[in-house]
This record gives C-alpha cells, structure tokens and sequence, in this order.
C-alpha cells in the first residue's frame, strides 16, 4: 500500500472572484497561466486532482448593488445563496488533495503562489483570502462537488490541470520551482 493509500484524501474549494480592476477576459488569462505556476506545487505536496471552473462573465463578480452578504428572507436555502454568490463568482476552484508531510514547496507557495494569487484574485478569494470586516463576499460552507454541480449547471466550463496526482496540462513552469529549492539548497549549505 502506498503512502497516499493510507492517507486522507481531503476537499477543498469553492467560488473564486476577481479584483475589481480585471475584466473578466483578463481574470481568465491570468487564472489559466496561474494553473501552470501552482502545478509544481501542487504536484510535490500531495495534490490529487485540481479543477479550475470557469464561469461565463455575468454582469460583474464585484457586488454592485445588493451586498450577497445582507440578510436573507426566511425562505431563502443555504443553495439559493450559494446561487446568488456563483453569480457574481469568475469561476470555482476545486483541490482535492492527500496529507502528505513535506517541507519542499513552501517557500515557493509564499514567494510564486500567493504573489500571482494577489494579482489576479479578489482579496477575499484564493489560499492567501482575508475576509473583510464585514466580507464583501460572505460564501457559504458547502461541500466542494456542490459549488462544482452548481457551477457546471450554470455553464461553467471545466479545465482539468490534476488528474489523480498527474498534471494534464501543457506548460507547467517548472523553472521558477527549481530555482527556489537551489535556492534553498544553497542557502541550507552555509
């Protein structure tokens, strides 16, 4: 039995939004060229299947008018609401990922991952979010295959960069990953 075997298989994900400053033209660019700088990550830290979502722009993902985040009439579901936020939403990312104890990578998440994250994502979206106080966007828990349902019943477009632990995408960059593990490498030798 192999490692990932005996590990957990955990789920992660949800809606994603783009800065207010991105058309949705260039919110997809950058999301697609992000798929090819996380996957050396992704790859060496246990990454079982990573799914990029693409959502046709709608109106504007930034709330213009109604804040998705006010309070709700009684009759409304937790899945109407996860409706209302997809509607804004530029797309759902899905990770789903095996426990894997690892050091590599980490400095290269910091520096490479959430840098590119921070260019193309809403501060409240992605693996460096921060909820404002109150949050622009206040996204319900649910399950990562039921923003995943929902997403492709509202003609969300899938673009597979994971499948079970391989990378299915062309032009992974893995330059950038090599160069900070040599960097650590050296730095670990003096």
């Amino acid at each position: 039995m192999s490692a990932n075997e005996a590990a957990k298989l955990n789920s992660a994900g949800g809606p994603i939004f783009r800065r207010p400053d991105l058309s949705h033209e260039e919110f997809t660019t950058a999301w697609h060229r992000h798929g090819q700088l996380v996957l050396p990550w992704c790859l060496n830290s246990g990454v079982w299947e990573y799914i990029q979502i693409h959502i046709p722009s709608q109106s504007g993902s930034i709330v213009e008018s109604e804040s998705v985040s006010a309070p709700v009439a009684s009759d409304d579901t937790i899945e109407s609401k996860a409706r209302r936020i997809l509607q804004q939403a530029d797309g759902v990312a899905i990770m789903r990922r095996y426990n894997v104890p690892t050091e590599a990578g980490n400095l290269y998440f910091e520096r490479v991952v959430l840098t590119d994250e921070r260019g193309f994502l809403h501060d409240e979206s992605g693996a460096g979010a921060i909820k404002g106080n109150p949050p622009i966007y206040d996204v319900p828990e649910l399950h990562v295959d039921v923003w995943r349902e929902m997403a492709l019943s509202m003609g969300g477009v899938e673009h597979i960069q994971i499948r079970e632990g391989k990378g299915v995408v062309e032009g992974v960059r893995w330059e950038e990953w090599e160069k900070i593990e040599r960097e650590k490498v050296e730095g670990s030798k003096q």
